[in-house]
């Protein structure tokens, strides 16, 4: 642990040890003192997340952009920013109210055709669905392929 808080590489230190990096990572997650963690996790400050996502929603940089800017590992980590900023109830508040349910829209005739493509879409899956069974049952063979982990001989 010594050797990683140093500077060492972990991938070294493992391949040295004879140990799984993995297991060097837990014993410095564990062992390790706390400046190393905190080396390795940056933590920021409420009025920074706060910056980032008014920056990101006034359209200046894409998430990308922003992410490269800030060296964020994650895309998430802006993505989860911004729903909290949109949680909060003074936020809430400023936002304009849903719009109400739209009233129904007629349906046009090319709303119809489709519905009736649909419907006979429909009764050509339940009609091989149909015959399928029946061959299944006539036969005693299974036609369809079956979900689960293939079976080893």
């Amino acid at each position: 642990m010594r050797a990683v808080e140093a500077g060492e590489q972990q991938r070294a230190v493992s391949a040295r040890l004879g140990i799984h990096t993995s297991t060097l990572i837990d014993w410095l997650r564990h062992y390790g003192t706390s400046a190393y963690a905190q080396q390795k996790r940056r933590v920021f400050s409420p009025a920074f997340k706060r910056q980032v996502v008014d920056e990101l929603l006034a359209g200046r940089p894409t998430y990308p952009e922003a992410q490269r800017k800030y060296g964020l590992r994650y895309g998430k980590t802006l993505r989860v920013w911004g729903a909290a900023h949109l949680a909060e109830p003074a936020v809430q508040a400023a936002l304009p109210p849903p719009a109400p349910p739209a009233a129904a829209v007629p349906a046009s005739p090319t709303a119809a055709a489709l519905a009736a493509q649909l419907q006979q879409a429909r009764w050509q899956v339940d009609a091989l669905t149909t015959l399928i069974e029946q061959a299944e049952a006539t036969y005693r063979i299974d036609i369809r392929k079956k979900a689960g982990a293939k079976q080893s001989t």
